[in-house]
């Protein structure tokens, strides 16, 4: 008997730098894939079994998932700040043929 592991694409989260990003998904990535956050980060996915200790929300991912989904942002909510750097603005990194993130094959 096998067991199949069920991973729900909505609800995985890439952790880089001690900040826990979203991305939009078409199929969970393999190692070595490269995948765009909603922020613009761009970055290899690397599966461990060790945890970071201190993750934090990155505001802007947050804030693109949640204006995705119609969610009412908060005019509090951190993301809107005018402060906050938004990794947006970084170029995109070439991708490979297979991106995860973009569902292209």
């Amino acid at each position: 008997m096998t067991i199949r592991i069920f991973l729900d694409l909505d609800k995985l989260h890439f952790v880089v730098s001690g900040l826990r990003h979203r991305a939009r998904l078409a199929r969970v990535p393999n190692p070595g894939d490269s995948v765009t956050m909603l922020c613009g980060l761009v970055n290899i996915v690397e599966y461990t079994t060790s945890a970071e200790q201190s993750v934090t929300t990155c505001w802007t991912c947050d804030l693109h998932y949640r204006r995705s989904l119609g969610f009412t942002i908060p005019s509090t909510h951190p993301g809107l700040k005018a402060g906050v750097a938004s990794s947006r603005k970084r170029p995109y990194a070439t991708h490979s043929k297979v991106s995860p993130s973009s569902g292209e094959q």
